[in-house]
């Protein structure tokens, strides 16, 4: 599947910059729902998944099922399986208030789930104990390396990130998370000499 290749709005990062959001867009991955469908899986009310749906929609993010519908539940599908928020705001500034916001929203989730991996994991499998991996490198890399790295990775997350009936009867939930950060006043040297 190949990502949505255009420039998003601010007004669509402020859309996506909120948790429930992201985890129904997730869910939505998988294949078309219902707010009731979506807010039994996430612990929350259909009210409040009816909404944040309908603000999905006003950025283009979800779509009604008109297939699915009928008179009393209403189906929504995502309109791209994969799209990439760009990280240069071009001096708007409310686009990059808005990915402010979202970075924030995105290194919360990070760290949540640092959390629950780190209270659960002796209970998991040893086979999962043994699969599970945190790291971090220190590499040398140009901007472009580092967009063709981006891509492929990204790439290859996304075929796992596979439908219901597309996934083995042994697959798990696995929350993969990926940064790539220029250090601060890195040089190409990193301050060694040869």
């Amino acid at each position: 599947m190949q990502p949505l290749e255009r420039s998003l709005s601010a007004r669509e990062v402020r859309a996506l910059a909120h948790p429930l959001r992201l985890r129904m867009l997730e869910l939505l991955r998988a294949g078309p729902a219902t707010a009731s469908m979506l807010a039994r899986e996430l612990s929350e009310s259909s009210g409040s998944t009816s909404y944040h749906l309908r603000e999905l929609e006003k950025a283009g993010f979800v779509e009604e099922d008109a297939e699915r519908g009928n008179a009393r539940d209403r189906w929504w599908r995502r309109t791209t399986p994969l799209f990439l928020v760009s990280s240069d705001p071009a001096g708007d500034e409310e686009y990059a208030a808005a990915l402010s916001q979202l970075r924030s929203v995105i290194v919360e989730r990070d760290e949540q789930a640092l959390q629950r991996y780190f209270a659960t994991i002796g209970d998991a499998p040893q086979e999962w104990q043994d699969a599970a991996f945190l790291g971090g490198w220190t590499l040398f890399a140009t901007p472009d390396e580092m967009r063709r790295f981006s891509r492929m990775v990204i790439s290859e997350l996304d075929k796992l990130r596979r439908p219901i009936g597309e996934r083995p009867p042994d697959a798990r939930s696995v929350y993969v998370t990926l940064r790539a950060l220029l250090l601060a006043g890195s040089d190409a040297t990193d301050g060694t000499k040869d």
